[in-house]
């Protein structure tokens, strides 16, 4: 497998398959793809991982793209604007991702599902569903945005709005935290929840938050239908 990420801060994803070699993707994220690679669902980690997949508003079915006959590529991008993130994983290597962030992985890549606290995954919103990555092999993120990276340290944690968060080491430690002070969450423009990493690794961020965006493009459109009334 051969992969270019092509543009700038709208990018798409173009992955060249030889004949017989295999991806699985999000079929909702595919832009294009050659004749020669043909489609068949596939049941997203078997019968447990596509219930917990489906759980999460993902759909239970991944689609395998696989090249028939002869070599073919195979075009993918996020929905909204930002950059495509590749995660290389040695064997046993673990990632953790956002689940509306997954954009495509080789098929030697397994996934499962991990959710955070109840209530926190209620109240806290974005990046508290999340699927874990087993290597070898590559991932693909999409990142909404431009991407931002924390190295995160035992003496240098981080604090960070679920909804900003893309994907990280599975290494490091991580819970979702209640604000300390309620004004600030009221009034101040922060959430009601933080996620904390804790340990070594690396922290991969959306500098804009889909959940925000969608939020604010859904407030703005009843304004203006209220305002053409």
């Amino acid at each position: 497998m051969e992969y270019k990420i092509v543009g700038n801060s709208m990018q798409s994803l173009a992955i060249r398959l030889e004949s017989g070699e295999a991806i699985y993707a999000d079929s909702g994220k595919v832009i294009s793809k050659s004749s020669v690679i043909k489609m068949e669902p596939k049941l997203a980690g078997g019968v447990v991982g596509a219930l917990e997949r489906k759980f999460t508003g993902a759909s239970g079915f991944l689609t395998e793209f696989k090249a028939v006959g002869s070599e073919g590529v195979l075009n993918v991008a996020g929905i909204i604007p930002g950059k495509i993130y590749a995660v290389q994983l040695g064997d046993g290597d673990e990632f953790i991702a956002e689940h509306y962030a997954f954009i495509a992985a080789q098929e030697s890549v397994k996934f499962s599902i991990e959710t955070v606290g109840i209530g926190a995954a209620f109240f806290g919103g974005a990046g508290l569903i999340l699927q874990r990555f087993t290597g070898p092999g590559t991932l693909f993120i999409h990142v909404a945005g431009d991407i931002i990276e924390y190295n995160v340290t035992d003496s240098d944690p981080l604090e960070i709005d679920p909804g900003h968060i893309a994907g990280f080491d599975a290494s490091l430690k991580y819970k979702i935290t209640f604000v300390d002070n309620i004004k600030t969450a009221m009034f101040g423009g922060v959430g009601l929840f933080l996620a904390k990493f804790e340990g070594n690794g690396k922290v991969v961020a959306h500098s804009v938050s889909r959940y925000k965006l969608s939020s604010e493009l859904y407030l703005q459109g009843r304004e203006d239908t209220k305002n053409n009334k």
